[in-house]
């Protein structure tokens, strides 16, 4: 039969990798969740460049200058 010390020694080992286990993974949660808020605080939002054409009642208009230059 196993000695009670023995017991003591295996259920002390058992609960100590378990609180150790559990830091480590909130340590690595909260580190994760930090990241992903500070990503999306930190970067701005993408620079969009819409095409030159647009559309008007269905109708294509063109990008035209006000006033063309004369040709010599």
């Amino acid at each position: 039969m196993v000695q009670g010390w023995v017991t003591t020694l295996v259920l002390a080992f058992g609960m100590l990798v378990a609180v150790i286990g559990v830091i480590a993974y909130l340590r690595m949660f909260r580190k994760d969740r930090l990241s992903s808020t500070s990503d999306q605080t930190d970067v701005p939002p993408p620079n969009i460049i819409i095409a030159a054409k647009s559309m008007d009642s269905g109708h294509n208009k063109e990008a035209k200058p006000e006033q063309a230059a004369p040709r010599d």
